[in-house]
Parts: C-alpha cells; structure tokens; sequence
C-alpha cells in the first residue's frame, strides 16, 4: 500500500537490520502525514475548531520530517527522534484542548514507545516509554488540580461520540496497517537475506570449484616441476660426475681447458635448475630455511674463490674486506646466505668488463645485523632498469640478454631470500659509473661453547678402511649414471663390490638373492619406483632383506620428497647430481654402526 512511493535505502548502510529499520521508518512518516490530512479534513468536516491551527502545524512539521529523510538530509536516528517528538506533542496538544485523560486522543501514546522500540535503539526507546507513561499522569495531576482547556471539545456529548470512536478506529486501524507493514518488511528483509545466502552459496560453490581447480593444477605443477628435475638432474649427474673423474686422472695438453669449460658450463646448468625450484618453492611457501652453526669466514672465502676465476677471466679485479669485528660463529642458513652472496657477486661480475668488484662484509654488534655491500665498476643502470631489476625473468632491456645472456631470476630470487631472511636489499645505480648493492640480514650470534667441529685425523684413511669390501647394489635404470656412480665410489675406495638393477622388480629379486651391504635406489624407476620397492623390501619376513640399509638417490631436492623417502623406510637419501665427499660421507655415517661389513 505503501511501497508505491519507492524509498532507495543510502548505499553506505549495509546491516540488514538497520536497513529494516530505514524501511519501517519510511512506511511510518508516509501513514502518519496520510493522517495528519484526514485529521484536518475532520477537524473541519465536524467544526473541531480547538485543535485545527495545531493540526495543520504539525502536518507541516510531519511532511517536513518525510520529505527531509527521503532525500537523506536528515539521519534515521535523529529524523526518528525528531518524529516522534512532533507525535508526543501533537497527542499532548490535542488531548489537552479535547478534554485531557478523558479525551480519546489519549490512546495514541500507545504508539510513542511501540515506534520507539521499532525503530530506535533501546536506550532512546526506553526514554520515550517513560514520556509515554508521563503524558496520562501529567493528564490526570492536571484534572485533579482543576487545570483545563476552557473551550474543551467534549467528544462523548451527542454526535461527538461518534468522531470519539473514529479517533479510537483510526488508531486500531494505524497500529493494524503500521504492524502489518512491519511484518511484511520483515519477510523482505528474510527474503533478502535469503537470496544474497543463495548468492553466497553459488559463489561459495564457484570457489570451492576454483580452490579444487588450483589444488589440481597445483598437484600437476608439482608432479611436473619434479619430472622436469628429475629429467635434468638424471643427465646431470653423468655430466659432473664425469667431469669430475676426468679432473682426478691424467690429462694432456689443452684437456685441463676444455675440461675446465665443461665444469663451469654444467654448473651453470645445474645454478639454473636450483633457481627454477627455489621460485617454485619460495611462491608456494613451501621454502624452508635451516638453522645450524656454521662459520661465515669459510664460506666468504670459498664465495671469493668462486668468483675469483670469472674475474680473471674478465681481467678484473675482485677485492674481499671483512671487517674486524666479525663473530666466528653464527646461527642460520649457510647454504643460502652462499647463494645470496653468489647471486650478487656473480650478477656484478658479469656487468662489469674493466675496473673492480668489491665485496665487503661487517657486523652490528648491537642490532645483530649482518651488512653486505657489492660495489662495482660496471655499466650500471638508469632509474627505468633500476625499477625493473628484481622482476623474475626480466632484465634492465632487452639488449642485456643479447650481450650478456642469463634468466632475469638471479636478483629476483635473492631479494625474495632476503625478506625471507627478514632483511632487506637496496640498489643504488648510474650508468657508466657502476653499481652499488646494500644488503642487511638479521643474524644471531653462535655460542661457541655449544659447538665443537670435529676434524678427526686420519678420517678419510678410516673411511676407507671401514668400507673396503663394501658389497652395494646400486638400482639405476640409466646407465650412463651407473657408471659414473660406480667410478666415484671406485675413485675412493676401489675394493667396493658393486652390482647393478635396473628397475623395481630386479632389485626385489636380487636382495633375495644375494646379501648387500647397502642398496643405492633411485627414486623413479621402470616398473616399480624406488618407494613402492621399498615398502616391499621392509615388509620382508626375513630380517637380513627387511633391515636392509637403503639410500634414496633423489633428483627433485625438495625436503617434502626427503620426507616421503624417510617416512616409507628409507635410512637416508642423496640428490643428483650425486657429489663424491656427500655420497661417502652419508655411506660411511649410515654404516659406520656396524664394525664389519660381511655381505658375500
């Protein structure tokens, strides 16, 4: 009846209660003005002449509190607070001229506290209840001090009764049509609720959707990048593994060159895969750092050493300073704070063809802060590149990969690290000039004490002695690999016995077969992989076969699969490419339990 003059709720008021309380307000002002009008037309039909001036005012006051809400000068709250006043004075005035607590007007303070308490707030609802209860008494002290209208309307006097029973009808009738607008309200407002909730389902249903989407894709982003690892570093071990037997036998003239170029370059390579896996890594929050003592003198050695010879090679020079007051010790990741310094200096050797790199390292004592500054005489970079520099596989234009090649991952990767790290990196660059980079990584000091580096003389001799006649099974389905894995182990200890599988299935027939030592199994096998054979092999009934001591050879590098190795029974696990000291070393440390080694 009363949604024909359409009221728009202000967008800003989202709870659905009060924007119920917006609507009820809006049907109230409309039925309230509506009988204000039909008021006045029978203040003058029936020569109700004591109240008419007053009914129009307050018709006025009612329509100015409409219109004024409508267009939203006035807020919910005060043009409630402002309406309800006029109606506690228009009833009060009223029922004062028409004979006072004996006057029907009396009644409507019935709908003071009952659109209080619809539409307010309880606090400003309980004051209009009590001005509600305050207006009859105030009525009736008035009659009992004799305090009276002079010219009252009496309503109960001949065909006054009849305008005393409209008044009383009208108010049943406003409660009837003010309650019933209020409850339709109410089912709106339900029905409302109940679509934006079928809304919110269906986005709900659309999310889950995509959340099981990108799990997927996840899952095969996953399976991919640990295939593609797998695929690389298989041949990669072959590659280094040659290499480095290559290195440790006799060479002719030239050979050591060509050998060296083939170090470098499959190194390289291999810098290349680790990247790749590390940005998968550090944007699936899957990267983790270690916390172990280590000292940082070696490690800015070897990185000076690293570098020194692509510096030589540029006939540039690479200067170290590090200050004095650096601890011995620190606690953190000494892995990644080598591929931090690395992707620095290596990233300012490339750039610079005459002049210096300079790396220098100190300490703050006070902040436990590690400061690390690369400075360089290289091409350097304008403001533009500058803003582009830590973007992954982006370089400062295009012209830098044509000239000096790379992935655009080296800086992006190292900045990710050091927010890792909680640090920070900065850049300070000129073209022509050269470049200059700060970086600050929070570092705690070790306690000395709690360390003790073990340097046994003699180890390599006892390792050797321990091993010798060691009978292992290496499981390898490529050949080039087991080749090369045999002559590290025979580059050490040549009296090592050695046999090959090439997939699940032979390596279950030979360890029931013959009694190993050892089992070397490759993770991703024909058949059946290096997991699935060996659940099998632990659940053996013969305890010689399922206490076997097995070393995963794993090509994906990443702690979850290292896990997954150890979880299903594995003793340890080595990544490919497969480096001599770690291979031996985790042999020996597996094994060195037993005092003699007596597979035949």
């Amino acid at each position: 009846m009363f949604d024909k003059l359409s009221y728009k709720i202000p967008s800003e008021i989202t709870d659905e209660e009060q924007r119920s309380r917006y609507r009820h307000f809006n049907t109230c002002c409309q039925l309230t003005v509506l009988t204000m009008v039909v008021v006045v037309i029978a203040n003058e039909a029936l020569d109700f002449h004591q109240v008419q001036i007053s009914s129009l005012v307050f018709l006025g006051i009612f329509a100015c509190i409409f219109i004024s809400f409508y267009t939203g000068a006035l807020s919910l709250n005060r043009a409630v607070n402002i309406y309800i006043t006029a109606g506690a004075g228009h009833v009060g005035v009223s029922a004062y001229v028409s004979g006072g607590l004996q006057s029907p007007v009396t009644f409507w303070c019935i709908l003071i506290p009952l659109y209080a308490f619809w539409l307010l707030n309880q606090k400003f609802a309980w004051f209009w209840f009590l001005v509600s209860i305050l207006m009859p008494v105030s009525f009736l002290l008035m009659e009992i001090w004799g305090i009276k209208y002079q010219e009252a309307y009496q309503f109960f006097e001949g065909d006054h009764r009849y305008y005393a029973l409209t008044v009383i009808l009208f108010l049943i009738l406003n409660v009837f049509i003010v309650g019933n607008s209020f409850e339709n309200n109410k089912i709106s407002s339900l029905n409302e609720v109940n679509a934006v909730n079928g809304e919110l389902r269906d986005a709900l249903n659309k999310l889950e959707k995509i959340r099981k989407d990108l799990e997927t894709a996840e899952k095969h982003k996953d399976m991919f990048i640990a295939q593609m690892s797998h695929e690389m570093r298989t041949p990669m071990t072959a590659i280094l593994g040659t290499s480095e037997l290559l290195n440790n036998s006799p060479l002719k003239e030239g050979e050591e060159e060509l050998l060296q170029i083939l170090d470098r370059s499959s190194k390289h390579l291999l810098y290349i895969i680790d990247d790749i896996l590390d940005i998968t890594k550090i944007q699936t929050g899957k990267f983790h750092f270690q916390k172990v003592s280590f000292d940082l003198s070696p490690i800015l050695q070897t990185v000076y050493n690293t570098n020194k010879l692509r510096a030589d090679e540029k006939q540039i020079s690479l200067l170290l300073d590090m200050e004095d007051d650096i601890p011995e010790r620190f606690t953190g990741d000494p892995y990644r704070i080598t591929q931090i310094l690395n992707n620095v200096l290596s990233n300012a050797i490339k750039f610079t063809n005459k002049g210096e790199v300079k790396l220098t390292v100190g300490f703050n004592q006070r902040a436990n802060i590690l400061a690390v500054t690369v400075r360089d005489t290289g091409i350097g970079m304008s403001e533009e590149e500058l803003s582009k520099v830590f973007d992954i596989f982006s370089q400062a234009n295009s012209d830098i990969y044509l000239q000096y090649g790379g992935t655009g991952m080296g800086l992006s990767i190292t900045k990710q690290l050091v927010e890792l790290f909680q640090g920070k990196i900065h850049i300070k660059s000129r073209p022509g000039v050269g470049t200059m980079v700060n970086i600050t990584l929070p570092m705690d000091q070790s306690n000395i004490a709690e360390y003790e580096q073990i340097q046994e003389p003699g180890l390599k001799s006892r390792i050797r002695e321990k091993l010798s006649g060691l009978k292992i099974l290496i499981a390898e389905d490529n050949e080039v690999n087991q080749l090369v894995i045999k002559r590290i182990l025979h580059s050490e200890i040549p009296t090592i016995r050695i046999e090959f599988a090439s997939d699940g299935d032979e390596v279950l027939s030979m360890v029931t077969k013959t009694d190993y030592d050892l089992v070397l199994m490759d993770i991703q096998m024909p058949k059946k992989n290096g997991i699935e054979t060996t659940k099998i092999i632990r659940e053996h009934s013969l305890p010689r076969i399922n206490t076997l001591k097995i070393i995963a050879l794993t090509a994906s590098a990443r702690k979850s699969e290292a896990e997954k190795c150890l979880a299903n029974g594995m003793n340890g696990y080595t990544s490919k490419p497969v480096v001599k000291e770690d291979l031996m070393g985790k042999i020996f440390h597996l094994l060195s339990e037993n005092q003699d080694f007596s597979a035949t």
